[in-house]
């Protein structure tokens, strides 16, 4: 049937029960509550309901029988003024204040509904990671900037590396990412450089090296880069004043990347 106001909340009641140990002999006992009169009670001996006043009394938390109950009876007590209720709330009726510290556990929430956006803005969490290296043969031109190929990944975390087309990693998440390259020549040079380039355009001279011997050194360096987590990307370029092939496999050239906080 329709209410006026407020529709109440869904409620249930259930009475109070405590039973007792009957040895024939004891005729006083303790309630685990008081009472203001015998008629708040009802007291079943054999399961049997008996009468206020005459078959018992009360005073306080004293139950008194006028007979010992027998041995081996069920003997037990209903509380009628101490019924426990129970309330079902409305939809989207209870607030944080309700909620008793620390007893929301990680139990109670699943892994994929912790994102990066509920954590605070000095906590990485499992932002984006990759490791990418050149894994083929690949030149660097002659006193040219030539953005270097990583053709293989160790890894990958959000799939934000690009290994077939672009050599690029365009991170998803918005945050400081730290990044780093190397590549190895084959032969030696005058002047080489790893230089990081972002959106396109020269970022960072991760190294630059001079050399007169003939050994060829390696070059690859570090750095830090603001990334927006949509259209933001970094490309790691080689130069050198002798155009050569440069060494393949993980060790020798490779790209790497991940989030050391968020935005």
């Amino acid at each position: 049937m329709p209410y006026l106001g407020s529709t109440p909340n869904a409620s249930f009641s259930s009475r109070t029960k405590q039973d007792f140990t009957a040895n024939g002999s004891t005729t006083a006992f303790t309630l685990s509550s008081a009472v203001a009169s015998a008629n708040d009670i009802e007291v079943f001996v054999g399961n049997v309901r008996q009468e206020p006043t005459d078959a018992y009394t009360v005073n306080g938390t004293t139950l008194t029988m006028s007979e010992a109950p027998a041995t081996g009876l069920n003997f037990y007590v209903v509380f009628k003024g101490l019924e426990e209720n129970s309330v079902v709330p409305a939809d989207g009726t209870i607030s944080s204040a309700k909620i008793a510290a620390n007893a929301v556990t990680t139990a109670k929430i699943t892994n994929a509904n912790i994102t990066q956006a509920k954590l605070a803005s000095g906590v990485a969490g499992n932002g984006p990671s990759f490791s990418a290296y050149l894994n083929s043969n690949f030149s660097i031109s002659n006193t040219t900037h030539t953005k270097l190929r990583f053709d293989a990944e160790e890894w990958d975390s959000d799939g934000c590396f690009d290994s077939t087309t672009n050599f690029r990693f365009t991170p998803n998440v918005a945050g400081y990412y730290m990044i780093g390259g190397h590549f190895q020549p084959n032969a030696s040079y005058t002047v080489g450089t790893t230089t990081l380039y972002k959106n396109g355009n020269l970022y960072r001279v991760l190294h630059w090296n001079q050399q007169s011997e003939t050994t060829p050194a390696p070059v690859g360096g570090t750095t830090l880069v603001h990334m927006n987590g949509s259209s933001d990307y970094v490309e790691l370029y080689g130069y050198m004043t002798v155009g050569q092939q440069i060494q393949s496999g993980s060790e020798w050239t490779w790209f790497q990347g991940h989030m050391v906080r968020s935005a």
